[in-house]
């Protein structure tokens, strides 16, 4: 075994004395998430790692990225302009949701015309997290407006479909459409519940197969009689886009380990933002929500010039990367893609598609009637992908639980990583939120387990924790 103080990087294999091998998942500082086959994903200061004997698998650090890639700055084109707009006209704003709606939309727009430069399609799946009474509702109302407005009547829906056989339908109406999903975290409670709901198990199983069918005929759901079914022609080149909306407890209630395995979880994007600062004041009641005409004649424009497929009998114009194989886009989307495969986390396993449906949206947005991708597209959507990763991978470490003592103790280690020098007294932890509501035994009892399997310690030395313990995680010490 080989002290590795120096560095470290993301896919190695390391060891920790309390819970032995483990690879590299992410990198923080001097924070370490390291994913270890026996008791899961661990955040540990990397003076607690030393590099495995058998550590034997490239090294691959995460390609460059975009510094800010959620200002409308760093979207710039078409994508600038409307999440400027979207984010002055709420009554609550939220820039970071105004960028993702603003990318839904043009993903809905072109979703019927346009692939990716590795023939996927631009639809994405992005889910925003965000408390109650946040600014959500007005993003999704402000895209459709632009879209019906734009003369892309259908490219945004606020209905609320109800299963499998709802969604289908609305592909049936249009091939290309965002489906707006408000409190999309209780669709997933009600998957995975114990008894569940085969209603919105239907909907996740939809999600699941048309999502990397925009080049492709979907056929839909096969019944046994065909009258079941009033409409069976398949449908060519099915785009659908996913706005859902949630708060972070809703969500992680909602997930569970068949999640990630199948992946369901690494077709979405995951977006948060900091609570709103500045002052809310009421809305004028005259107050026009309409949008404005250049922005509406952009749009409008954008599809007008947007150039023909140069395929035979295809009906989607591929965007391409510039310069080819031989660029540097493709170089960098190249890096992305190794690097996913070396992640150690399924959450990854489709980083690359994602960057590059979201780098061919921004070429679109930068110049609709000749879109190519660049680098800075490349970089841009790495960027926002990455950051997906890393906040749904740390929420998973934090929250998702296979039984409630252990959502217990991971609420405990959440307080302690967020408490100052880790450390907490034992009064102080029985208040904090996520464990307050527990009864005393219950703590005292996931205190033993933490102290017990190394991950906590009591610095008053008692031989079982409770009053007058103080807390402490034990990779700092």
């Amino acid at each position: 075994m080989t002290n590795v103080q120096p560095e470290l990087h993301i896919g190695q294999t390391v060891t920790h004395k309390g819970f032995g091998d483990g690879r590299i998942a992410d990198i923080d500082g001097d924070k370490v998430t390291v994913q270890f086959p026996k008791v899961g994903e661990k955040r540990i200061l990397a003076a607690f790692l030393a590099l495995a004997d058998n550590d034997n698998k490239s090294i691959v650090p995460a390609p460059a990225m975009h510094p800010a890639p959620f200002t409308p700055e760093a979207a710039g084109g078409i994508l600038a302009d409307i999440s400027r707009w979207i984010t002055t006209t709420a009554i609550i704003p939220v820039p970071e949701l105004s960028l993702m709606a603003s990318i839904a939309l043009l993903a809905g727009m072109f979703g019927k015309v346009a692939l990716t430069p590795t023939k996927a399609g631009v639809n994405i799946y992005v889910t925003t997290l965000l408390g109650t009474a946040s600014g959500k509702g007005h993003p999704p109302k402000a895209i459709r407006a632009i879209g019906d407005k734009a003369g892309a009547v259908g490219a945004v829906t606020n209905g609320d479909p109800t299963s499998y056989a709802a969604m289908e339908r609305i592909l049936r109406k249009n091939s290309s459409t965002v489906v707006v999903m408000d409190e999309f975290g209780i669709t997933l409670q009600d998957v995975n519940a114990k008894h569940k709901n085969s209603v919105a198990a239907g909907i996740r199983k939809f999600l699941l197969a048309v999502y990397d069918q925009s080049n492709s005929v979907f056929d839909g759901r096969i019944y046994a009689s065909a009258e079941t079914k009033k409409d069976d022609s398949p449908i060519t080149g099915p785009a659908l886009t996913v706005l859902g909306m949630t708060t972070v407890d809703t969500l992680y209630a909602g997930l569970s380990e068949a999640s990630i395995a199948d992946g369901f979880l690494n077709r979405f994007l995951f977006v948060t933002a900091a609570p709103h600062k500045g002052t809310v004041k009421p809305p004028k009641l005259d107050h026009d929500a309409a949008p404005p005409a250049d922005l509406v004649d952009a749009a409008k424009a954008a599809r007008t010039v947007f150039p023909a497929s140069t395929m035979p009998f295809a009906p989607k114009y591929v965007v391409p990367f510039e310069g080819g194989e031989a660029g540097e886009a493709y170089h960098r989307w190249g890096e992305v893609f190794v690097w996913q495969q070396s992640a150690g986390t399924d959450l990854a396993g489709r980083a690359a598609e994602n960057t590059v449906r979201l780098a061919t949206i921004r070429a679109i947005s930068r110049n609709p009637a000749e879109p190519v991708v660049n680098l800075d597209d490349v970089e841009w959507a790495w960027a926002i992908v990455h950051s997906s990763v890393a906040l749904i991978r740390d929420g998973l470490r934090r929250h998702m639980s296979a039984s409630p003592a252990e959502a217990l103790r991971k609420a405990i280690v959440a307080v302690l990583e967020d408490s100052s020098g880790q450390t907490i007294a034992y009064s102080k932890l029985l208040t904090k939120r996520g464990v307050s509501g527990a009864d005393i035994w219950e703590v005292e009892s996931a205190l033993q387990w933490l102290v017990d399997s190394g991950t906590a310690i009591d610095l008053n030395g008692k031989t079982k924790p409770g009053r007058g313990s103080k807390i402490k995680l034990a990779d700092l010490e």
